[in-house]
């Protein structure tokens, strides 16, 4: 759709060497049209210039006085425009590369959440409450990332499945998309929890925050569960999942900041009006050069300017270009994956789990040991 910008995929090694292929200039050049950025200004800006430079030069193969201009007032300013345009697009790609970062550190938290909540929280293998908490944890980590895509995005991120911007029923039609989504990866509507869970995250007013939230009770409940009457060991405990939380909110806040603040607009636009205004002034600059030509070589000027300028407030908006969606993937099988290994038993409970212990202090065997281990190692390095 014309209205939609490029959606990017990550990159593997087949999709690097078509990147680097020899043969990648002929094939962009055989593509043109399908290029989404030609595709978005060819109407109206792209065929109002060459409307406009047609009907000049057709003005001018008739009129004995034919109407041009000199170059200096289309030179002088260019250099202006080009730094505009220049400095927009390096102001976009900045953004871009922010947004790929702090989705990066949600990448690597979830995995360490997820990671955390499966060693830590059950007790033992039989420990069913432990394991129920865990599941919900990596659950609600599923869920966070999926709810956060569309939280940033206004139709979800699904390169597939994308509803027209204008379309009346669009909130809802995104809103059925992420039920779908949500009860193939997170949630089973067969269960009566995970279903209770399903609803309560739709109807909450910032899902994001509410996965979270729903995180930290599974975690809280599982590490006091294992702590007994000890509450200092609950505080010691809480911090091991509590700070990743901390990492996700702060992502979270953070790619909230980049989507509600754009490149200050006034700037937007006065680039836009200087592009348009120079642009349409071109055609009265090459008529004395080109002649009859004038209609195609302004429109080539133009695509070229006006192009640079469009790509550049499409990634200006970087998680509607971002591949959220694979992401989202790669999270998902992951966490599914390493709560197989768990099922599996390939997963090491916590050692402060397999004995009895009456507090974080280190029991006086222990102590032995560790000293033991450190004479050694001093008198290694001695030699």
């Amino acid at each position: 759709m014309r209205d939609m910008p490029t959606r990017d995929q990550n990159f593997d090694h087949g999709k690097w060497g078509m990147h680097k292929d020899p043969k990648r200039h002929i094939r962009h050049f055989v593509t043109w049209g399908y290029s989404a950025a030609t595709q978005r200004i060819l109407f109206p800006d792209i065929a109002l210039i060459f409307s406009s430079s047609t009907a000049l030069c057709t003005y001018n193969c008739f009129a004995e006085l034919p109407l041009y201009m000199p170059p200096e007032p289309i030179v002088l300013p260019s250099v202006a425009l080009g730094l505009l345009v220049t400095f927009r697009t390096n102001t976009t790609v900045s953004r871009y590369n922010e947004a790929r970062c702090l989705w990066g550190e949600i990448v690597n938290t979830s995995r360490d959440i997820t990671r955390i909540a499966l060693q830590w929280l059950p007790q033992s293998k039989d420990d069913k409450f432990g394991k129920a908490q865990a599941a919900k944890v990596c659950r609600m980590t599923k869920a966070f990332n999926i709810v956060l895509k569309y939280h940033l995005t206004i139709d979800g991120g699904n390169p597939d499945d994308r509803v027209s911007r204008t379309d009346p029923e669009l909130p809802s039609k995104v809103k059925e998309e992420l039920r779908k989504e949500l009860s193939m990866v997170c949630f089973s509507p067969s269960d009566p929890v995970q279903a209770r869970e399903l609803e309560d995250c739709l109807s909450s007013s910032h899902r994001p925050l509410w996965t979270i939230q729903q995180m930290c009770n599974a975690s809280h409940a599982g590490i006091w569960a294992r702590c007994g009457d000890r509450p200092d060991r609950a505080i010691r405990d809480g911090q091991l999942l509590e700070r990743h939380f901390q990492r996700l909110c702060g992502a979270m806040g953070a790619c909230e900041r980049i989507h509600r603040t754009p490149i200050p607009t006034a700037f937007t636009r006065h680039c836009s009006r200087f592009l348009m205004v120079w642009c349409n002034a071109m055609p009265f600059v090459l008529w004395p050069i080109v002649g009859t030509a004038t209609p195609l070589a302004a429109t080539f000027v133009a695509w070229a300017m006006l192009g640079t300028e469009d790509i550049g407030v499409q990634v200006e908006e970087p998680f509607d270009v971002l591949p959220l969606f694979q992401y989202c993937q790669g999270i998902a099988a992951t966490c599914d994956g390493m709560v197989k290994d768990a099922h599996n038993d390939h997963i090491t409970l916590s050692k402060d789990l397999e004995v009895e212990r009456t507090g974080p202090q280190i029991l006086v065997e222990d102590m032995g040991a560790l000293e033991a281990s450190f004479n050694m190692r001093n008198a290694a390095q001695k030699l």
